[in-house]
């Protein structure tokens, strides 16, 4: 059983190392906004009560978006952390105390399948978040000027973190109140339970899962989508 969720979707990024004046989100794939395969995803799920979508002050393409009810489009920050704060506010002074979900704009292959089995999992569990996530498979190297390796790290126990990440309402609103982190450090929300006692589980996402950050991303994300379609 899934309960009722609400999403935010950061999309008032630049992406700088996309090396585009457009930005990577409204790109096309088969003549559809990256961020539309996304937003059409959690449309479809009947338990989705809301989606926000974080666009910047001049958004030229936002208005060509997916057009639903519950779709609202609102101003972000001026980071992504920042963003999904204002989202996150947004919601909660419009009365929606549902489980929030986020997910990354540029993220446009994720499974549907994978998603209600998410979300399901977490429905059933008492834990204040969850978030997809894979192993680490490279051998790791850590250094601290950028040319000299210091030393190997121990990659047994380390996830890439990803999105979707959900997060119980009440539960991301203490996490909120109770962190002093910058916001410009702040690369994904499951970091504001780092110190906290909250249990935010890990769901093993497929290598599929991939987010645009290069140019040469589109083609593989292509290639994804339309094998998934077949």
């Amino acid at each position: 059983m899934i309960d009722p969720f609400v999403v935010i979707l950061p999309s008032a990024g630049l992406g700088l190392r996309f090396e585009n004046d457009k930005p990577k989100q409204y790109h096309k794939i088969n003549g559809q906004f990256v961020l539309d395969y996304s937003l059409e995803l959690f449309l479809s799920f009947d338990q989705c009560k809301k989606v926000v979508i974080m666009v910047s002050k001049e958004d030229p393409y936002c208005h060509k978006l997916t057009q639903d009810d519950r779709v609202n489009l609102v101003e972000g920050g001026l980071n992504r952390a920042e963003s999904v704060k204002i989202g996150f506010d947004y919601l909660t002074e419009k009365g929606h105390i549902e489980n929030v979900l986020i997910h990354d704009a540029a993220r446009p292959c994720v499974l549907n399948e994978e998603v209600e089995e998410f979300l399901t999992q977490f429905c059933s569990s008492e834990n204040s978040g969850a978030i997809f996530a894979t192993p680490c498979s490279d051998t790791l190297k850590a250094s601290s000027d950028g040319v000299r390796i210091n030393q190997t790290v121990d990659r047994s126990e380390l996830w890439q973190a990803q999105t979707p990440q959900v997060f119980r309402h009440t539960n991301l609103m203490q996490a909120y109140d109770v962190n002093k982190i910058e916001m410009n450090k702040l690369t994904d929300e499951s970091s504001l339970f780092d110190k906290l006692d909250d249990d935010i589980f890990l769901f093993q996402s497929s290598a599929n899962n991939i987010k645009i950050t290069f140019q040469e991303d589109l083609s593989l994300a292509e290639s994804i989508i339309n094998t998934k379609r077949n």
